[in-house]
């Protein structure tokens, strides 16, 4: 199974999406990732909130789908927040 890394940010309540075009080919490779992704987020963009995930093919997809309709992006739980 194929994860991609998608980080999340937000400026109040402006919210957009960054991702890796290359998925991970295990979801422990892309955790370990993320981990260090949130932390250089957190240093570089204090004043953000945010949330970086590993998402699967089919979340991606949704994902996607939903930024093209133009749907606004949420911050959809707390596990991987990276608000300072």
């Amino acid at each position: 199974m194929k994860f991609f890394l998608v980080v999340i940010i937000c400026f109040g309540v402006d919210c957009q999406a960054i991702w890796e075009d290359t998925a991970y080919d295990n979801y422990d490779l892309c955790m370990e990732t993320a981990a260090s992704t949130a932390q250089f987020m957190q240093y570089t963009y204090p004043e953000s909130s945010g949330q970086v995930d590993c998402l699967n093919a089919r979340e991606f997809e949704l994902l996607q789908e939903q930024l093209e309709n133009g749907e606004e992006l949420t911050l959809p739980n707390q596990e991987n927040q990276i608000s300072a």
